[in-house]
């Protein structure tokens, strides 16, 4: 087992300021899709990988339920799930009365077991440097993305700075870059947009 890292500089707090610090980020070699997990999971009991799917959909739905019934979920030698909330706290009354505004779901947390963490204790590390103002290849940046298409039909920004291992600030101005291009397409609002390959670009 080798676990590939990089040492990558913090990002600029503020545009035209010096980043200070850095940090370091695990690389991903790639995704793996649900239909490939539920291929090898069939090789190792006497489940279809039809049958697989169809418990991890029940999964999904179950986990769904009962975070909705405000409950935590946890599944052993894992971890725990449970939801993140988000709004605009507002004051009234002089302070005396506190309401939250347009309250919605952050996120969904997942806080791993320990046993989870302890079974990477013997691993071994592969180190990668950075170097600052180091551009990423663009046949590499082509690559990944094709391979990413191939198994999925949008990306999110999320998925962008885990496959390439970036910061958010040059994840969106890759995704700037492809947009004016004409490499992607971006549908949906705000916050919660994908990006969509156009003909001609990766694969499609």
């Amino acid at each position: 087992m080798n676990i590939r890292y990089r040492i990558q500089l913090n990002p600029n707090p503020e545009p035209g300021q010096e980043a200070k610090g850095a940090h370091i980020r695990a690389i991903t070699e790639g995704a793996v899709s649900t239909e490939r997990l539920c291929e090898e999971i069939s090789l190792q009991c006497t489940l279809t990988g039809t049958d697989v799917k169809s418990v991890l959909d029940a999964l999904k739905g179950q986990i769904l339920l009962h975070l909705s019934r405000n409950n935590t979920v946890h599944l052993d030698g894992l971890g725990t799930f449970s939801l993140s909330v988000k709004g605009k706290i507002v004051a009234e009354n002089k302070r005396k009365h506190l309401i939250v505004k347009d309250p919605r779901v952050r996120s969904v947390l997942f806080r791993p077991e320990r046993q989870l963490i302890d079974y990477f204790a013997n691993a071994h590390f592969k180190h990668g440097t950075y170097l600052p103002g180091q551009k990423i290849d663009e046949a590499y940046i082509n690559e990944k993305l094709t391979e990413f298409f191939a198994e999925k039909s949008s990306l999110r920004i999320s998925e962008l700075r885990t496959l390439l291992t970036l910061n958010i600030y040059d994840a969106r101005k890759l995704l700037a870059k492809f947009l004016d291009e004409g490499a992607l397409k971006r549908e949906g609002r705000k916050g919660s947009s994908v990006y969509i390959p156009l003909p001609g670009h990766f694969g499609k």
